[in-house]
């Protein structure tokens, strides 16, 4: 395997990993509260990233704005994974990961758009109006009364992805910084406040659960985490932002088919066409060029 078809490898398992968070999330909502995931799921992550940090000899040095940028970059985090949580708790897990990983970086654009870092062209506008096509074909919105559009577990996910959208905007910000550092002070301070600020032990202890709560929930905090975000941070560095991101898109159909697979969960085909809608959109307003991903397959 040469050292390119390693790090596709490697890219790919870890879009597996993040997609497999839904149904995973899913499966602990039988078991604990969305305050003690938060406490329990970062406190677990902080820790397994030090010896990531050690191995990538990096520094825990950061500046004071830096810093101040994670605190609230931590805080953001709180509320998408109380929210990200919920909406699979009360919603299909499936669905509710093509949703959310689909609409956030849609999301960022359009407060990019607002702030005025982006000059969107007619080409964005129209992407834009597909990605939210795709967004009404995901949830079948045509077959909704008006209150079921905005049912608690669409909200519930519509404002998830809004806070990764803001969490996302507000950790560009922090300059100087390796993001793998970063990181681990994002959950470092995810941890910290919301145990002490949120956090409700009313579940029992952890440690009386069962394997298949230690399962999922050692897998959420590590391979959807800590091995995850090392990965894709590692993977755009060798690749570049453009051609890393790419590798995002597959996230959503993990959800779905891992969705399919543990949970029993239906697969709908408007979930697909919609995710497909909304992934054109997106590689449209981020410019994807295919060109080097087709080099490759030619090359294999």
């Amino acid at each position: 395997m040469t050292t390119d078809n390693r790090l596709f490898f490697w890219m790919t398992l870890a879009m597996l990993g993040w997609g497999a968070s839904w149904p995973i999330a899913k499966i602990l909502s039988s078991y604990i509260t969305e305050h003690e995931l938060v406490t329990y799921r970062y406190v677990l992550t902080t820790f397994t990233m030090l010896p990531i940090l050690y191995w990538m000899k990096l520094s825990f040095k950061i500046s004071l704005k830096n810093l101040a940028l994670s605190i609230i970059t931590g805080v953001f985090l709180i509320f998408y994974t109380k929210l990200f949580f919920l909406g699979t708790k009360y919603g299909e897990a499936g669905l509710a990961g093509a949703l959310v990983t689909t609409l956030m970086p849609i999301i960022v654009y359009i407060l990019m758009l607002f702030s005025r870092q982006k000059k969107p062209q007619t080409k964005d506008w129209l992407a834009l109006v597909l990605g939210v096509i795709g967004v009404f074909t995901m949830i079948k919105v045509w077959t909704f009364e008006t209150s079921q559009i905005f049912n608690v577990s669409n909200v519930y996910l519509l404002w998830a992805a809004l806070c990764w959208a803001v969490m996302s905007i507000s950790a560009s910000y922090a300059k100087d910084t390796h993001p793998v550092v970063l990181s681990f002070y994002i959950y470092l301070f995810a941890t910290l406040i919301d145990w002490l600020v949120f956090f409700k032990p009313t579940s029992g202890s952890i440690f009386a659960m069962d394997q298949t709560f230690w399962a999922g929930f050692v897998f959420l905090a590590i391979g959807s985490t800590t091995f995850a975000t090392t990965v894709y941070f590692l993977g755009i560095q060798k690749l570049g932002s453009n051609k890393g991101s790419v590798f995002t898109f597959l996230v959503p159909f993990f959800a779905i088919g891992l969705s399919v697979v543990l949970l029993g969960e239906s697969l709908q085909l408007t979930t697909l066409i919609g995710v497909l809608m909304t992934i054109v959109s997106l590689m449209i307003l981020n410019n994807v060029n295919l060109d080097f991903w087709k080099n490759k397959l030619y090359k294999n």
